[in-house]
This record gives C-alpha cells, structure tokens and sequence, in this order.
C-alpha cells in the first residue's frame, strides 16, 4: 500500500489523473502542454510510476514516428472516482482551480463519472 502511497502523493500525479479522467486519451506532448510548468523527466517518471502501479495504460502507436497515449486503468477509474470528492472538499474550503485542470464530473445514477 505505501508504495500506491509514495507514486499518488507526488506532485504531477493527482493532476495526470484528472487530465485524463476529464479528457480521455492523451499523448506526452498533450499532457506536458496541460501541466504547463512541468519537465519532460518529471512527466515521464510520474507516467512510469502510474503505470507501474496500474492506474495508467500506455498504449504504443505503430506511426511513424510510434505515438504513446496515455489512458486510465478500471483501477485509474476507481481511484479518480475517490479523488473528486477530495478535490470538492478542498475547493469548498477555498481551494483553487489549477489552469488546465478542472476536474470535470457528473452524476450518472447516483454515482459520479467522468464525463
């Protein structure tokens, strides 16, 4: 459990996952033009890390140049599903938005989902 722990607790990760929560799919590039202040090294060591641990799916294009996406795992799903309600609960109490990142969610039958 600590090592879930140590690769969510850092810096970029919550914010990758909501990128991809709220939008899908997404490259290196897309990603790295979100996040805005962050490195290539950072990004690639939190997407390794994500992936690792199985909340990230990285999907290997066979263009030319190859193209990376990255997606949400059903366990990525799952624990963005439990990361809203944090994310609510920090901007009630005067939390901002981070540019770029809203986390986006609805209510599908008494659940919230992604759109």
């Amino acid at each position: 459990m600590s090592g879930i722990l140590d690769v969510v607790a850092k810096k970029w990760a919550l914010l990758i996952i909501a990128i991809l929560g709220n939008e899908g799919e997404k490259g290196f590039n897309e990603l790295k033009k979100e996040l805005g202040a962050i490195s290539p090294k950072p990004l690639s060591d939190t997407l390794k890390n994500l992936e690792r641990i199985g909340l990230v799916h990285k999907r290997i294009l066979e263009t030319s140049p190859p193209t990376t996406k990255y997606s949400l795992t059903p366990d990525g799903w799952e624990f963005r599903e439990h990361l809203i309600p944090m994310l609510v609960w920090v901007s009630e109490r005067g939390g901002e938005d981070v540019p770029g990142c809203p986390i986006r969610a609805r209510k599908i039958t008494g659940k919230t989902r992604a759109p």
